[in-house]
């Protein structure tokens, strides 16, 4: 059985970030293959995902490439067209500082769900964060290496290569972006 680990990369940052458990469970689908987010980390990242509300916990790891930040028409389009989600909706959402990024899902691994008493038992500090938090820092090292070897349910990942593409079309300042 493959391991969490296996797909780990030392020298990426690793990130604990907090996800709504419709979209955790889409991204668990495929469907969802676009983060949005007003602000957060721009490198390429991996992350474990705490699923929030009443049942929640960590249940899946993804590595996603370098946010991409732009307008909110700009990334309205985007997500509509790679995404298909609803433009206005996700206009409506960047346009209060026309400013935000979409965070390129590139491939995940679902886990069993970890509650937060399990993740307290390891690192009793640990805080469920609104945005993100590191688990590279020395004082999350056994939280982390907990997570590193659990076993992995599924693998997944998504296909960028024409959607990056479709993306640089989309955008009338390709070379402001940052793409993968």
């Amino acid at each position: 059985m493959k391991k969490i680990n296996d797909f780990h990369d030392p020298l990426m940052p690793t990130l604990l970030m907090s996800i709504h458990s419709e979209y955790v469970n889409q991204i668990l689908q495929g469907t969802k293959i676009i983060e949005y987010r007003k602000r957060f980390f721009q490198d390429g990242f991996q992350a474990f995902v705490y699923t929030t509300g009443p049942y929640g916990g960590i249940e899946l790891f993804m590595k996603c490439a370098p946010a991409i930040r732009s307008n909110a028409e700009t990334l309205a389009k985007i997500g509509q067209q790679i995404q298909h989600d609803d433009y206005a909706e996700i206009y409506d959402y960047f346009i209060p500082k026309d400013d935000g990024c979409e965070i390129p899902i590139l491939e995940t691994c679902s886990l069993d769900k970890i509650s937060l008493k399990k993740l307290r038992e390891i690192l009793p500090t640990i805080v469920v964060p609104q945005a993100y938090l590191f688990l590279d820092a020395p004082e999350k090292k056994p939280l982390l290496n907990y997570l590193k070897d659990q076993i992995i349910l599924e693998h997944k990942t998504n296909k960028w290569t024409a959607r990056s593409e479709q993306i640089a079309q989309l955008t009338k300042n390709p070379s402001e972006l940052t793409l993968f």
